[in-house]
């Protein structure tokens, strides 16, 4: 019978994701991942039959630990507890938020990633449908809601993550998310009325003449 093997693959795969939860996807290298396990680079290719099959194994588990943050009750609004969860992973596990969602380089399928943003956006979908607050809206109002946010929350999470603005308390983190989340519900559900104001045709009309002098005087 051949000897049993010391490692196994989810040693690999917990190696590798701890190596690039704290230092970095960059840093992460078969001979990093050996040091790491403290062994050979042997079982490395032993254990994972490809460095595809690799990578994918770390997305997924930096996918379930965002989802994990996702899911955690901090405020009993469960649509608000997705967009905490969310900045406060960008804030608190700058590395794995930046291999998912920021670097451009990225070598893995981009399929996998693809599966987890549907996921979010049709989780956070479903709860805005059951946020009582928003009964009086449309879907496409909702829709239109979500997409802003969204918008929103991932900017917010960029500049935490990367320290481009002041560090954020969670309460301080909530009380923005629910400002904001006001602005957009107002403003999406009058729209119609503010856009109909004779004195915003009068700004848009404005924007729209500059932007077509600039563009005149590129050409």
């Amino acid at each position: 019978m051949p000897a049993k093997t010391r490692f196994s693959a989810q040693d690999v795969i917990d190696a590798a994701f701890q190596i690039i939860r704290t230092q970095g996807v960059e840093k992460c290298s078969a001979r990093a991942i050996a040091h790491e396990m403290n062994s050979s680079t042997m079982p490395i290719y032993s254990c994972i039959h490809s460095m595809k099959e690799l990578e994918e194994a770390i997305v997924k588990k930096a996918l379930d630990l965002l989802i994990h943050y996702e899911t955690q009750d901090r405020t009993g609004v469960s649509v608000l507890d997705m967009s905490i969860g969310y900045i406060l992973f960008a804030k608190e596990e700058k590395h794995l938020f930046r291999m998912l969602f920021v670097l451009e380089d990225r070598e893995y399928d981009s399929q996998l990633m693809n599966k987890g943003q549907e996921y979010a956006m049709d989780a956070l979908m479903e709860r805005l449908n059951a946020f009582e607050p928003l009964d009086g809206f449309t879907h496409e109002q909702k829709k239109d809601i979500l997409h802003r946010m969204w918008i929103f929350n991932h900017g917010l999470a960029v500049l935490l993550n990367n320290s481009i603005i002041e560090d954020m308390s969670e309460d301080d983190i909530i009380d923005l998310l629910m400002d904001t989340g006001v602005y957009f519900m107002v403003g999406v559900r009058d729209r119609e009325t503010i856009f109909a104001q004779e004195n915003m045709e009068d700004f848009k009309e404005i924007v729209r003449k500059r932007r077509d002098s600039i563009k005149q005087t590129v050409s």
